[in-house]
């Protein structure tokens, strides 16, 4: 069990927790929207032997505060910086999953000198670039919204995981599952993430970004296209591009594995 940390910024409590070796090179992790640090899964096992992780609860959901009124991916890109100096970290490799990756691309334009490597997971630079959530996936999402939080998850699960995925490892829905019952999600903290995410628009300064940068996709995302990738790909300075055949939106839970691999590779054997 994670043992849970708190840091003040403002009137808000941001949750957070450590696992790995405190020698070990730091990696900050970043979830996408409604989903807590509990969310990673099997790859914290698999990227604790390499590094110190700093696992984040975003402002909205698990055990950090719900705020009263809207916030953006800088406010929250904003909280991860407090955080990082909350241990003492003058600079952190950053990973980033869809709304996580949006977060980490206002860290890393924020607070620049903050961040050693940068990995963005399917995610994008909002603006009108890229190719947009197709309408009837956005219609779908908004419909598992208006659900019962247990049917929401099943529902939403068809969605951010492959359907190959889905039928071989059931098991990862129900620790989803488990963990909505443990900590009920906030329907104000989602929905507010989610406006984050909607407005979200680093397309007129990405191409200002100088730290050395990943990008990782799952060609199979039915919610956030590849093509998003491709797009920061050829706005951000020498990125680098992979893409997870077959794999969903969701691609830490699917190839944990292959994605600690590609971390491991990028943040530490560069």
């Amino acid at each position: 069990m994670l043992r849970i940390q708190y840091v003040k910024r403002g009137n808000h409590r941001i949750a957070f927790s450590l696992r790995g070796e405190p020698s070990s090179a730091p990696l900050l992790m970043i979830r996408g929207l409604a989903r807590t640090s509990r969310h990673w899964g099997r790859i914290v096992g698999e990227l604790e032997q390499r590094f110190r992780l700093v696992l984040i609860d975003n402002r909205g959901v698990g055990k950090s505060d719900v705020p009263l009124r809207p916030f953006t991916t800088a406010d929250m890109a904003d909280d991860a910086a407090t955080v990082l100096d909350t241990l003492g970290l003058e600079q952190s490799n950053v990973l980033g999953i869809s709304l996580g990756g949006m977060i980490a691309q206002e860290l890393a334009l924020r607070h620049p000198e903050r961040v050693r490597r940068l990995v963005l997971g399917c995610t994008r630079a909002g603006g009108g670039t890229g190719k947009s959530v197709p309408w009837r996936t956005a219609l779908e999402l908004v419909r598992v919204m208006r659900l019962p939080a247990e049917r929401a998850i099943r529902e939403s699960a068809k969605l951010i995981l492959s359907r190959d995925f889905l039928d071989q490892h059931p098991e990862v829905l129900d620790e989803w599952l488990e963990i909505a019952r443990q900590s009920p999600p906030s329907r104000r903290g989602v929905i507010f993430q989610l406006l984050a995410a909607a407005r979200h628009d680093t397309s007129q300064r990405i191409s200002g970004l100088r730290v050395p940068t990943l990008l990782i996709t799952g060609d199979a995302d039915r919610l956030l296209d590849a093509e998003n990738s491709r797009y920061l790909s050829r706005k951000i300075p020498g990125a680098r591009l992979e893409f997870l055949p077959g794999a969903g939106h969701d691609f830490p839970t699917e190839r944990a594995t292959e994605t600690a691999a590609l971390l491991a590779t990028f943040c530490l054997d560069a």
